[in-house]
């Protein structure tokens, strides 16, 4: 790590904060400081108090909620409380995890530069600022775009844009990778190395996918479930020493050595010393058919399904504002089936499940159990379908987590039966029954619309990034709480980034590139098509990958035997 300077850039002492409407502080004496130039991770669990550390540090909170907030944070030596509104946001840039949040103006080109406007950026100077800060982050093309327009993943791009248009000392990024396509995800990445390369600031990244970040971050933060710090130091150290606790916090891993802790529970590794990368992960496994053959244990088997159809689409197109979002999609889901739709940020992947899903009207013919959507009684239709938003806070509409479970149910307040207990429990929803759910986190926000939509148990569900925002544990019991809640000869559909899952999971996946369906087969043919995945802007899930290091492996060890 850098020596540090005498004075630090930001110095957080003893924060605590809590929210009016909950007994419990979020956060709990927090201290820690940030220098120049630093790049540090922060982690932990969902409901740890992540994101509320981060509007604290950025001088939202207190100020813009009812909140208690002890402790003292200084930025250069000087009280955050004492800097007046919006002073302090540019020196100390924030890109939430919901995009939508920050925005003001219509167009992409304005929202920039209603942010130089208030930094007082010479207009002369101001086309250029927006040009080169839309062009960090492959944005140029969508300049003059409406901002409701983009997909989640062009919003968060857009807000990471306007962010770094001020010229921040400090960036803090709020799951900033969550709604994007893994090679975006890598260029954001890059983008951020390249742009420290030539100027002076520190990145604070609250994140749950790491991988992506391992060799740009030189060190951890930690907060556990409740909220306190549990460690703050060197990202070799956290790993190397704390990996079993994170795991148990529910904290994501990166996956080699997520895997490397798998192993070493199995004994199939060399020594207790856990891998950073694919290749180490080889080198140290004592059998690598066997490695495979365990890590393959939790994939879910494809089995045979009913030939019964459930949706039927033939040319189903979608035009918006004289833009063709989708075109020609022509396609069967049958009862029983595990469907992922994966492909790049703005593909039309949202906009295909609503069409699905008769939220929007769609030109061709779509048909739901045999029969024209458009023609279904919308009652009779949400009876047998759930949806769950990309944005969770679309789908509130009352004013605590008990009130949103028992209006899924047509029932009165006060009446949520055991059943539908235990889904709150089991999505560790069951302390918040009386909470707003706009004071809940983003992860928590996330688990109740996905609790709303299971306790009816509709025959079809169609979740769109279901495990956004979400630590390891809550993910993975999102989606088998999921299965679990479909009928065998009902169907699930997910829109996802994460490969992983859909290795996991799903019986084919349907790939989007620009409006057009591009590929719609099992996972295991897709991840021998590269020159799809390219297309599409995603990689392989880890099992595949790891097989691919085998495959050079032993084509290099053939070709060095033959010398």
């Amino acid at each position: 790590m850098r020596s540090q300077p005498s004075l630090p850039l930001i110095e957080v002492s003893d924060l605590t904060f809590r929210f009016d409407s909950d007994k419990e502080n979020v956060l709990k004496n927090i201290s820690f400081d940030i220098y120049e130039n630093e790049n540090i991770l922060v982690l932990g669990p969902s409901g740890s108090g992540k994101s509320t550390l981060a509007y604290c540090m950025n001088n939202l909170y207190p100020s813009s909620v009812d909140g208690i907030m002890n402790g003292v944070i200084t930025y250069r030596g000087r009280a955050l409380t004492s800097f007046g509104p919006g002073e302090i946001n540019r020196k100390i840039g924030l890109v939430m995890q919901d995009p939508d949040a920050q925005f003001c103006m219509l167009t992409v080109e304005e929202e920039i530069a209603f942010v130089l406007e208030n930094i007082h950026c010479p207009k002369i100077k101001m086309e250029e600022k927006i040009d080169h800060a839309l062009d960090l982050v492959d944005m140029a093309g969508y300049k003059n775009r409406l901002i409701h327009s983009l997909s989640g993943g062009q919003k968060q791009k857009l807000a990471i844009a306007c962010a770094l248009a001020m010229d921040p000392e400090l960036l803090i990024l709020d799951e900033p990778t969550a709604n994007l396509d893994p090679a975006s995800s890598i260029e954001l990445v890059k983008t951020l190395k390249k742009l420290k390369n030539d100027h002076t600031f520190s990145i604070l990244v609250i994140e749950h996918n790491l991988d992506y970040w391992l060799e740009t971050v030189e060190r951890c933060i930690i907060l556990n479930s409740d909220g306190e710090l549990f460690f703050d130091g060197h990202t070799g150290d956290c790993f190397a020493e704390y990996a079993q606790e994170l795991k148990r916090e529910g904290i994501w891993l990166p996956r080699s050595i997520d895997a490397g802790l798998n192993l070493l529970e199995a004994g199939l590794l060399k020594s207790s010393s856990l891998p950073l990368t694919i290749n180490e992960l080889i080198e140290n496994s004592k059998d690598v058919s066997r490695t495979i053959d365990y890590l393959s244990a939790n994939i879910r088997r494809s089995k045979q399904n009913s030939p019964d159809s459930i949706f039927e689409a033939s040319d189903v197109g979608f035009t918006k504002g004289g833009q063709s979002i989708l075109q020609d999609i022509t396609l069967s889901i049958n009862a029983g089936e595990f469907i992922a739709i994966a492909g790049s940020n703005g593909s039309g992947k949202t906009t295909l499940s609503k069409c699905l899903s008769g939220l929007v009207s769609s030109q061709g013919e779509l048909k739901f159990y045999g029969h024209p959507l458009r023609d279904w009684h919308e009652q009779k239709k949400w009876s047998k379908l759930g949806y769950v938003f990309q944005n969770p806070e679309h789908q509130f509409i009352t004013d605590s987590v008990i009130e949103e479970i028992n209006y899924s149910l047509h029932a009165k307040h006060g009446t949520l039966k055991y059943k539908n207990r235990d889904i709150l429990e089991r999505l560790r929803m069951d302390d918040h029954l009386y909470s707003h759910p706009f004071a809940l986190s983003q992860g928590q926000k996330r688990r109740l619309s996905v609790a709303v939509m299971l306790v009816n148990g509709q025959e079809v569900l169609t979740m769109d990034e279901p495990t956004f925002g979400q630590d390891a544990i809550t993910s993975k019991e999102i989606i088998d709480f999921a299965l679990e809640a479909v009928p065998e000869m009902g169907s699930m559909i997910i829109i996802t980034h994460d490969m992983d899952l859909i290795d996991r999971v799903a019986d084919r996946v349907l790939v989007l590139d620009q409006g057009k369906m591009i590929f719609y087969d099992s996972p295991d043919k897709l991840w021998k098509q590269p020159e799809i995945l390219a297309r599409a802007n995603l990689r392989l899930p880890f099992l595949r990958e790891l097989e691919k290091h085998l495959e050079g492996s032993y084509a290099v060890k053939c070709d060095e035997s033959k010398h």
